[in-house]
């Protein structure tokens, strides 16, 4: 399982770094505001998880929601990292906190949405 979750995660936090720099792309062509951003980096944020939790879910028979929890949490630590390495700030408040919450959140319901599609795969 350990394998598995480190997969997804590295799934993740890849398709979150191509799906940014695309985002980014598109902010300086269309001139978009900066009242976009937030919303947009949350979206970016599930589909990230959601990748990584289907490629971690691919060989785990059981326990398919501490896979997803588990992808949720190393994928916020990973992109923390790496995103306060090329911003040269690293800092860890209440927003971090938050941010941790709801992408072990998103990575247990994403866990429990594909498991529920398998119906040959056990949900807990």
């Amino acid at each position: 399982m350990v394998k598995s979750v480190f997969k997804g995660v590295m799934y993740a936090v890849i398709s979150t770094l191509l799906f940014v720099l695309l985002f980014a792309l598109i902010i300086k062509w269309a001139n978009l505001g900066n009242v976009v951003i937030r919303p947009v980096m949350q979206v970016v944020k599930v589909l990230g998880i959601f990748l990584g939790v289907a490629i971690a879910l691919r060989k785990a028979k059981s326990k398919g929601w501490l896979c997803g929890g588990l992808v949720g949490i190393l994928y916020m630590v990973f992109t923390c990292l790496i995103f306060s390495l090329l911003d040269g700030n690293f800092q860890i408040g209440f927003g971090a906190l938050s941010d941790l919450l709801f992408q072990t959140l998103v990575g247990v319901v994403s866990a429990v949405i594909l498991r529920m599609r398998n119906k040959d795969v056990e949900v807990a």
